[in-house]
């Protein structure tokens, strides 16, 4: 049993892991040799969090040569779904630490009981180094903190928890991380939508940023100069104390924010206000222990006959942030793929701006490459208005870019209500064999090749029933775990529109009855 006190009274004596005191503890707190230290990231919803998980991960397992480092990972996400997790799962860095997912529900509310149960069960291993926790882009700090607290309370605390562990003898919050948008951070933060409570969500980002120790302002290529120095000042005008890294893609000096010994409870502690834990009813509690029925989840299931919308629980406690921000998520999920021209073209370019990393890459190379003489040719032979936007200077192109995304915001807002986040990953007809990881903050939509399919994984065919089990979870038949899944985390969201627009990008009956050699012949495929 894990016990967490809550601070009452009398604040205690700190007892290290090298305290005498501790050799009264029971038995497995007495091999406990060290406290595990634990970066907590936070940000708002499509900041980079996982894009900065995964940066930390490879750079401090390509650091250790001989493998020493190994990193303790727990992801959450508000969402039924928990995407994040899976593309940290892509990568190979399960081998050497263990990631933990922890979704449809908030480690700050919902979930608090289950976070101080995996920190203390992977703490209790010795095998870690160091622990990360992911938590949702809708958490906050300040709640996720107050499990690290010590107990205050004023009695014998050896006698009093001597068959418990206590958390704050085995772990402790190194640094608050906060990951900022800077292509969104204006339009978050003057957003003035109310939530049930008549509280806004960019308060919300504001706490996230105010209960910091670093904050890792990203994205800086989509603004402009003078733009970061705004961000910056209201960044500063937030938390006077926390410091500012600017970064491409969440790349950062991973030890700006790894083992830094930032966190100090004391300073940080006027920002973590106490507030009533909400209470699951009884029948609740029994629902979630037994796992939802099957009947239960069709209740909340939009079957189109193309694909299944599924709502959030009602069954399920409101998350804090539902009953403050009014933020709610709902899944989208299909078993055909989307024509890849409909989908770009009437969900993704008109609602929103792509944005393609590898593009950029590409021009950011050829501009670094070509000689001044070269340049000059190719002026002289480019077309008149090519030339012109070319001459355009950064402060210009993104001045048009943030004008598209306002159009497209308004139109967004218009037609399917606040969307602030979606991701997940989707099917399309001409990359068959290879999954596309799609994710959305606010106006811009990324979307990356991913891994293969499961279905095309030997360890899926191979071996006993058993070990291929964790390879066949979501196959279906004929096409395996193809399929579409994506998250969406908004506002007033309409599920009902979003889903429409969607169906009407799937491959249609007769082009789906085509099968795959008849994708390849008509649509095409990028491999080819």
């Amino acid at each position: 049993m894990v016990k967490r006190v809550l601070s009452k009274g009398r604040k205690r004596k700190s007892h290290h892991l090298n305290d005498p005191a501790m050799t009264n503890k029971k038995d497995d707190k007495k091999e406990i040799e060290k406290v595990l230290p634990v970066t907590l990231l936070s940000g708002f919803l499509g900041a980079g969090k996982t894009s900065l998980l995964k940066h930390i991960l490879e750079t401090k397992h390509n650091e250790s040569s001989n493998e020493s480092f190994k990193c303790a990972v727990i992801v959450n996400d508000v969402a039924e779904l928990n995407i994040d997790k899976k593309l940290i799962d892509q990568s190979a860095l399960v081998q050497s630490d263990e990631v933990i997912a922890m979704q449809n529900g908030c480690v700050c509310c919902s979930l608090k009981g289950d976070l101080v149960d995996q920190i203390t069960e992977m703490a209790k291993k010795k095998s870690f180094d160091y622990m990360i926790i992911e938590s949702s882009g809708i958490s906050e700090p300040s709640e996720v903190s107050g499990i690290f607290a010590e107990c205050e309370d004023d009695h014998d605390h050896d006698e009093e928890h001597k068959n418990a562990i206590v958390l704050s003898d085995i772990a402790r919050l190194d640094t608050c991380v906060t990951v900022v948008d800077a292509a969104t951070f204006f339009q978050n933060i003057d957003t003035v939508i109310l939530g049930g409570n008549n509280e806004t969500w960019p308060k919300l980002m504001a706490e996230q940023i105010e209960f910091s120790n670093v904050i890792v302002l990203n994205k800086v290529d989509l603004v402009s100069e003078s733009q970061m120095s705004k961000i910056k000042d209201h960044l500063f005008m937030l938390n006077t104390a926390a410091k500012i890294i600017t970064a491409q893609n969440s790349s950062i000096d991973v030890m700006e924010v790894v083992n830094t010994s930032l966190f100090k409870v004391d300073e940080l502690k006027r920002l973590s206000l106490p507030i009533e834990e909400e209470v699951e009813k009884e029948c609740c509690k029994k629902s979630v222990l037994r796992g939802e029925s099957a009947c239960c989840k069709r209740a909340r299931t939009f079957d189109s006959g193309m694909s299944q919308v599924i709502v959030s629980s009602k069954k399920l406690p409101k998350t804090r942030h539902e009953t403050r921000f009014g933020i709610t998520s709902f899944v989208y999920k299909a078993r055909r793929p989307f024509h890849s021209t409909r989908f770009h073209e009437t969900f993704v370019e008109k609602y929103f701006v792509f944005h393609d990393v590898e593009d950029d890459e590409e021009d950011d190379e050829e501009e670094n490459g070509a000689g001044e003489e070269e340049g000059n040719e190719a002026e002289d032979e480019a077309p008149q208005e090519i030339v012109g936007e070319e001459k355009l200077s950064k402060t210009e192109k993104v001045k048009l870019l943030q004008e598209e995304g306002i159009a497209k915001q308004n139109l967004r807002t218009k037609t399917f209500g606040n969307i602030l986040r979606s991701k997940g990953f989707i099917w399309t007809a001409h990359t068959h064999d290879m999954m596309i990881v799609y994710g959305q903050a606010g106006n811009t939509v990324t979307m990356d090749m991913g891994e293969k399919w499961d279905v095309l994984d030997p360890k899926a065919w191979v071996g006993s029933e058993e070990e291929k089990a964790p390879f066949r979870e979501n196959f279906a038949d004929p096409y395996g775990d193809r399929r579409q899944e994506l998250v969406f985390i908004g506002e007033k969201i309409d599920h009902k529109e979003i889903q429409k627009e969607l169906d009407s990008c799937l491959l249609t009956d007769e082009e789906f009855a085509l099968g795959v050699d008849g994708w390849k012949a008509t649509i095409g495929d990028m491999f080819l």
